[in-house]
């Protein structure tokens, strides 16, 4: 019953980012690391957000705008080690909270949808880019930092979701390198990536009839729930 939870919650985040550019990780890492151990949970999150990436970017790559990337990648590759280092050094309910409550941040930042100035400045994307790396290391959960930085500079859709992949992709191989903890039985792995090759394929299929406004809120909404629950079961953890 938990595998298939967890197999929902990939596929129904893979299915969102495709329809919008951000939502795998934001649904299926709080569900992942509530389901599974703390670090299993973000491992496999990372795992399958680098090959969700990989296969936007395989129909998306053209419009990639290059400056941008390198730009929030060097951010992200800053903040990956100190980032691994918090994971390495705390026990599994201050993990869960900490994922848990990332996440809820993220959500409210986005449902905000106010731009932050000093996004705009010279530099913005670097500073969205190092906030994308450490929460991508430390609860799995990357693309909130960059949706911010997109409303901020009026980011073109057009060339949001493949860039935005770019920096992923960048985002969880580092992670993956870094914690290097991945120990769940393969056939778990080679099915959650399954899920995600699914999720991507109806995404790509049902875009046309589903409302991008209303697929985002239900990502919120989702990630939200899966945090509050992540961040419950670490403080249930951290007082029995």
């Amino acid at each position: 019953m938990l595998l298939a939870l967890a197999l929902v919650a990939v596929l129904a985040g893979a299915g969102l980012q495709r329809m919008t550019g951000l939502g795998f990780a934001l649904v299926s890492g709080p569900v992942l690391v509530l389901l599974l151990d703390p670090i299993n949970g973000i491992s496999l999150a990372n795992l399958l957000s680098a090959i969700t990436a990989v296969t936007v970017l395989a129909t998306t790559w053209r419009h990639i705008d290059w400056r941008l990337a390198w730009q929030l990648s060097l951010g992200i590759a800053i903040a990956v080690v100190p980032g691994a280092l918090v994971v390495h050094s705390l026990p599994r309910p201050w993990l869960l909270i900490l994922v848990g409550a990332l996440t809820a941040v993220a959500v409210a930042v986005v449902m905000a949808r106010r731009p932050l100035r000093l996004l705009r400045k010279p530099g913005g994307a670097v500073v969205a880019g190092l906030v994308s790396g450490f929460s991508n290391v430390t609860a799995g959960v990357g693309g909130p930092a960059l949706a911010v930085y997109g409303a901020s500079t009026d980011w073109h859709s057009k060339t949001f979701v493949p860039t935005v992949q770019v920096s992923l992709l960048l985002a969880n191989v580092l992670s993956l390198v870094s914690k290097q903890q991945l120990t769940l039985p393969p056939a778990i792995v080679l099915a959650a990536v399954g899920a995600v090759v699914a999720g991507i394929l109806v995404g790509s299929y049902i875009q046309r009839w589903v409302d991008h406004s209303l697929a985002r809120r239900l990502v919120l909404v989702i990630a939200l729930i899966g945090a509050l629950a992540s961040a419950g079961k670490g403080l249930f953890e951290l007082l029995s």
